[in-house]
């Protein structure tokens, strides 16, 4: 991928996190990416967390789902109909939480094959608390003529 590719493509990231209702509905937003990474940040909302405004596992493993995801992307053109992606597994460990706050994930590729990409997300609250920690392998493949 050219430099000017990475580039469309990041740009194209973003549009696609405000595209999807499911990141939409969890606050999810694209901060920032580029070449094996992406991070972003998920605002608090009390319809995400628990009691006490402890923010819920499920919310906090979609955001890693996510930025997983777009950590992959970056290797791909990204809401093109040339590529199709999809989550193969992902494996979570909460470590600390977050408490009526916002979360900030990054994803770093670890490995790309051919198709299957490894990615590690951390995620962080704005003081840089390590919160959570995950995997996700997810696969990109390029779609026949």
């Amino acid at each position: 991928m050219t430099d000017e590719t990475a580039a469309a493509n990041i740009k194209r990231m973003a549009r696609v996190i405000d595209a999807m209702p499911f990141a939409k509905h969890l606050a999810m937003e694209f901060v920032d990416g580029g070449e094996g990474w992406a991070r972003i940040r998920m605002r608090y909302q009390d319809e995400n967390s628990t009691a006490m405004k402890a923010l819920h596992g499920g919310a906090i493993s979609s955001l890693i789902d996510t930025t997983g995801a777009m950590a992959a992307w970056t290797t791909a053109e990204i809401a093109t109909p040339k590529y199709f992606g999809s989550t193969v597994g992902i494996n979570v460990n909460y470590l600390s939480g977050a408490i009526g706050e916002d979360i900030i994930a990054e994803g770093r590729i670890l490995k790309r094959g051919k198709e299957i990409i490894y990615t590690d997300v951390r995620v962080t609250n704005e003081q840089g608390k390590l919160l959570a920690q995950g995997s996700v392998t997810y696969r990109i493949v390029e779609r026949s003529a």
